[in-house]
């Protein structure tokens, strides 16, 4: 347990936040209460490197095996792995025990080595890294008590500033951090003049990092998310990605039910997990292959409605998704572009996920996923609380997909996952299970015509009075809102030279005309008097082809403010 040296006055640390997070400058001394108070400040500045400074001794000491050359050592010629949907006619017998157990097949020597260090580093985390929830020490770590969290540096500073616009725009108030990388620093119009107007800050890795973490760790691609997670100076956050659009209060997620009850909250993907059993061999979780508890999401009709009433061991294993079964992580797989988290509660939860991602790309990036869409830091949340037995809510209702028919005939291009309102989601998943409770009897009853679409995500997963469970996020990942791209592509320009829609779904919006809103906003950010001077655009800028790409924009958001209120009716 680490050992606590004194609990930290709140003015200490408000005066912390200012000093460590937020500024880059040198701290004057002064006599009296001020010096005192800085000194105090210093302090858990020292106790928060130290702390820090632990977790990455228990890091290094546990690290896994090398990593295999490629793929085809793990995984035999004949296996084939492919992206397996969530409709109730997929080929299940791809997600069987049998069949995930003998298409990722380490040798005993490399299981028993990823094995020994996950091993060790869990008893670190469940012993010498431990806090009591209570611990003063978290005043120290995470000094802040809410907040919002995403990645900016490059273009992603364009995309968060779209994004934290949108925010604002749906009612949000919570301050927000935008984590810099070190190679990507040099935004400075962007940090210190456009987004404190906007209750938000930039917050620059090498500030945040120890300076022993920091000369001997390097981060990237999805390590960087998780370093954002562990080292925010939130204590409750919610992450959203910076091509991320809320299109609800998402403040209101902390007061929840779902989130004061587990403290985590993820949503879904639009697959089928691959994670197979040598995981939960080298992290001893036990598999109940005899047990099955669900059918894909649907965790509250009774077993007996859909399992065959001869099924055993044998059966469940050749035949039933692994992920089916008592013991393993449920069906479908995460979505991480938003997450909320109790960094408190679960302080567990995140160390041994940023534990996944620190060595992810050697080995359980693949292992989760299995070179599946979307492999990298998404399973690492719901596998981590899993393991150490803590609470977490994944959203039931499945995630939706916006977009249009390429008039190329290239086929459809989806636009945005939408991703609903984990609390109502919530409410209603209850009063699923309520249902179900009141009629078991009639339930369970063998139906060998069971179809989980239409008994569980069609029926008992439906709000009363409406449709479908609100939407609230909206992932834009594809088109992303940057420019140069955007014009080079000719994207939203059909056969004819014509501008298109790409957004379809106004009505499950609540009307808001995203597409309207990105333009505007993009035209006053990069071609305006005064345009924010984002370092990745400065070579752009400076081309001569650069008016044109304004022109673009331009014409397109005439083209949106023409068609506005037909959209908007239409939905």
């Amino acid at each position: 347990m680490i050992k606590i040296r004194r609990k930290v006055e709140w003015a200490v640390v408000l005066l912390f936040v200012v000093v460590f997070f937020t500024s880059r400058h040198h701290v004057s001394r002064s006599n009296g209460p001020a010096a005192n108070v800085a000194s105090q400040a210093s302090r858990a500045s020292v106790e928060r490197e130290r702390v820090f400074e632990k977790v990455f001794e228990h890091l290094a000491a546990a690290a896994p095996p090398p990593a295999p050359h490629s793929v085809s050592e793990l995984r035999p010629d004949d296996c084939q792995i492919h992206d397996v949907g969530l409709n109730p006619d997929a080929d299940v017998q791809r997600l069987s025990y049998d069949t995930l157990d003998r298409c990722y097949q380490p040798s005993a020597a490399q299981l028993q080595a990823l094995e020994t260090a996950h091993t060790r580093f869990r008893h670190a985390v469940e012993s010498e890294l431990a806090l009591e929830a209570d611990a003063p020490v978290f005043d120290a770590l995470f000094p802040r008590e809410r907040g919002i969290v995403t990645v900016g540096g490059g273009k992603y500073s364009l995309l968060s500033y779209s994004m934290i616009r949108v925010l604002r725009e749906h009612g949000s108030q919570l301050p927000v951090e935008v984590l810099i990388p070190p190679q990507d620093e040099g935004d400075d119009h962007y940090c210190d003049s456009v987004l404190p107007a906007l209750n938000a800050r930039c917050v620059f890795m090498r500030d945040l990092l120890p300076a022993s973490v920091a000369s001997n760790w390097h981060f990237k691609q999805y390590q960087i998310k998780s370093v954002a997670l562990l080292f925010s100076s939130f204590k409750k956050i919610i992450f959203i990605d910076a091509d991320n659009y809320p299109v609800k209060n998402v403040d209101l997620l902390f007061e929840s039910d779902v989130f004061a009850t587990t403290g985590l909250v993820l949503w879904p993907d639009m697959w089928r997990r691959l994670t197979p059993p040598a995981f939960y061999r080298l992290a001893h979780v036990d598999v109940d292959l005899s047990t099955r508890v669900r059918h894909l999401g649907d965790d509250v009709s009774p077993v007996s409605q859909y399992q065959k009433p001869d099924a055993d061991a044998a059966y469940n294993r050749a035949h039933v998704p692994l992920h089916d079964l008592d013991g393993t992580v449920s069906d479908p797989t995460s979505e991480t572009g938003q997450l909320v988290l109790d960094k408190v509660r679960h302080f567990d939860t995140l160390l041994l996920a940023f534990y996944y991602n620190l060595y992810g790309q050697d080995w359980y990036y693949y292992m989760f996923s299995q070179g599946t869409s979307g492999q990298g830091d998404k399973e690492t949340f719901a596998m981590a609380a899993h393991v150490l037995g803590k609470p977490y809510y994944q959203v039931k209702t499945k995630i939706d997909l916006d977009g249009y028919w390429a008039p190329d005939d290239s086929g459809f291009k989806g636009v945005g996952l939408l991703q609903h309102d984990a609390s109502e989601d919530y409410l209603v998943h209850g009063r699923a299970e309520a249902y179900v409770r009141e009629n078991y009897a009639t339930l369970a009853e063998y139906n060998p015509d069971y179809n989980v679409d239409k008994v569980f995500y069609n029926g008992l997963l439906v709000p009363e009075g409406k449709d479908a469970v609100d939407v609230m996020f909206v992932h834009a990942s594809y088109h992303k809102l940057e420019p140069w791209g955007l014009y080079k592509e000719r994207t939203y320009i059909d056969n004819d030279g014509g501008f298109f829609r790409s957004f379809k779904k106004i009505h499950r919006l609540h009307g808001f005309d995203i597409e309207l809103f990105q333009f505007q906003l993009l035209n006053n950010a990069v071609c305006s008097d005064k345009k924010i001077q984002f370092k990745y655009l400065q070579e752009y800028f400076e081309k001569e082809e650069w008016p044109r790409v304004c022109e673009y924009i331009g014409k397109r958001l005439q083209y949106l403010m023409d068609t506005h209120e037909e959209a908007v009716a239409e939905n």
